[in-house]
């Protein structure tokens, strides 16, 4: 089902004679009897077939007992393994019955037979779609389709085969390019290649069959605006004809009472957001089983955690792991079943983000977008700070603690970022009696908020200020960095008036360049490099962890 395999498939990028990969898949779901015995499946696990395994659905695991213990269902594991053959210069893959650790191209194994793996029926949609002649006759997968299906439209092709050999329109008699073809007929007539009578003529293919068949490309009839080739229109359109046809496969297995697994890669590939949704809708209403490989907090979201596995490269090792194990009504923490309920898309965005912040609460998550937005969008600010991507995650009632250690257990390089009050100092201290310990912890300077951050962040703005923060901030004598917090606590849930000021700030050199620091200090102190300003004050409460207090930012 892959595409062809090369050095890169291996790890390292340097397969030796000896050197193997082996992937492992556990087929369930044989029926939702308790009863049900191997027996009953002849074609899987009769004769050498294979072997009887039981899965268990709450601790994930394969037992290879005889007999099954209570809960457990019938399974029956395949592999695949590959290898590189130095002598003939090629890879071979073989897929096999699995019946524990062995290598298939030098021991006995019992192959798969075709057929079983048709009833199982897994069908990959992959990640590179942009197949114009998917929907044509020219394409492989389609005549499987039109095959299986009975459905190649051989009397309509036989009469269009005989309306192409005798064309209302013929070229060949047209002038001037009549004349020019002639001479060609004199001399062939002169070699005695062709006879007399014979003559040269011109036709859209070579007139069999199969030509026939191949030279049909597919067309949109728009109507009164005409036909358009379906390679002509975007690339959404053209990378969803690998989604049309497996859906045809699907509804048709269905139909007969078969299974169908539709493997999807990155299936958001090339299409609009607002399409996302849909497609993995449609996807999963098609497919008894389906799974999608994504980096699309769109696509991902669409799933509840308990459906979703979030996988990482960590040097070359594989971390995989399920979100939640439990639906989002059984998780026992008000604060986390929130994150999963209003805020899911931005938690699986930050989990395949770069740097991962967890601040206090849900007004730190929109300034901190809000100054990263400016930053980004600042040509000056880009140019001199390193700015790196930062996942910001959005804290419900302010439950830091626990929204740290449900973000740690996936990125444990996850970094908490704390006001500089009495609260944000007792959440150190919960912090610091988790296992393991947060290595860098941020803190905002003596009882610094941050709305103290935004008047830092706009204080420069203050000799010259916009609209905005005139109005919030109207008398000039009185116009001051202390004054600006006041006012910012004040307006503190105005979103409306939190971006209209980030956008000012954007105008304003000075301002988009603190943004910018701040924002790459995060980064460089989650990634256990020195923060740029030198106001940064190290504490160490413990000896494997450090607290970093932004002294530059507090309140005055």
């Amino acid at each position: 089902m892959t595409k062809p395999l090369s050095d890169w498939d291996f790890y390292g990028g340097s397969p030796k004679p000896d050197t193997r990969f082996v992937i492992i898949a556990t087929i369930t779901d044989f029926g939702d009897r308790s009863n049900i015995e191997p027996t009953d499946f002849p074609n899987w696990f009769a004769g050498d077939s294979a072997r009887p395994v039981w899965w268990d659905e709450t601790t994930n695991t394969v037992s290879y007992e005889v007999d099954a213990q209570p809960g457990m269902q019938l399974a029956a594991q395949l592999a695949v393994g590959g290898r590189y053959d130095d002598e003939a210069c090629e890879f071979e893959t073989r897929r096999f019955f699995y019946d524990g650790p062995c290598d298939p191209f030098t021991e006995d194994c019992r192959r798969v037979p075709v057929k079983l793996m048709r009833e199982l029926g897994l069908f990959l949609l992959p990640g590179n779609r942009e197949w114009e002649h998917l929907l044509g006759f020219g394409s492989s997968s389609f005549l499987k389709l039109l095959r299986e299906y009975d459905a190649v439209p051989g009397r309509s092709i036989e009469a269009l085969k005989n309306e192409l050999r005798n064309p209302r329109t013929k070229i060949e008699d047209q002038d001037p390019f009549k004349s020019l073809i002639s001479s060609a007929e004199q001399e062939l007539k002169s070699f005695m290649l062709v006879k007399d009578t014979g003559k040269l003529v011109y036709r859209p293919t070579s007139l069999d069959a199969v030509s026939v068949l191949k030279s049909l490309v597919a067309h949109f009839d728009r109507g009164p605006d005409g036909f358009l080739p379906l390679a002509r229109h975007g690339s959404g359109t053209v990378s969803l004809q690998a989604f049309l046809l497996l859906l045809a496969f699907g509804d048709l297995r269905k139909k007969g009472g078969q299974n169908f697994i539709l493997v999807a890669e990155e299936p958001e590939l090339h299409l609009h957001p607002s399409l996302h949704s849909r497609l993995v809708q449609r996807i999963r209403g098609a497919s008894t089983q389906s799974i999608i490989t994504t980096q699309s907090p769109n696509v991902a979201a669409c799933y509840q955690p308990a459906d979703v596995v979030f996988g990482r490269n960590i040097d070359g090792s594989l971390l995989a792991r399920r979100i939640r194990s439990e639906p989002i009504s059984q998780i026992p923490t008000n604060s986390i079943r929130n994150l999963y309920l209003r805020f899911r898309q931005e938690v699986y965005q930050a989990l395949m983000g770069g740097i991962v912040i967890v601040p206090e609460g849900e007004f730190d998550y929109h300034w901190l977008n809000l100054w990263q937005r400016v930053a980004e969008a600042s040509t000056d600010a880009a140019a001199n700070t390193k700015l790196k991507p930062i996942s910001i995650i959005p804290t419900s009632d302010a439950a830091v603690v626990k929204t740290f250690s449900e973000i740690a257990a996936f990125r444990p390089d996850v970094v908490p970022m704390l006001d500089g009050d009495s609260s944000g100092i007792g959440y150190i201290n919960e912090l610091l009696s988790l296992k393991p310990v947060p290595q860098p912890i941020i803190r905002l300077g003596k009882n610094g908020e941050i709305e103290t951050l935004a008047a830092w962040i706009l204080a420069p703005a203050l000799n010259n200020p916009g609209p905005r923060l005139t109005t919030l901030v109207p008398d000039s004598a009185k116009r001051t960095e202390k004054a600006l917090a006041q006012a910012l606590m004040g307006r503190k849930k105005d979103r409306e008036l939190h971006e209209n000021l980030a956008w000012e700030a954007l105008d304003d050199a000075q301002c988009a360049e603190r943004a910018a620091e701040f924002l790459s200090d995060l980064a460089a102190i989650a990634s256990g490099q020195a923060p740029a300003n030198p106001n940064w004050r190290i504490e160490q409460p413990l000896a494997n962890s450090k607290v970093f207090v932004a002294d530059h930012i507090q309140k005055q």
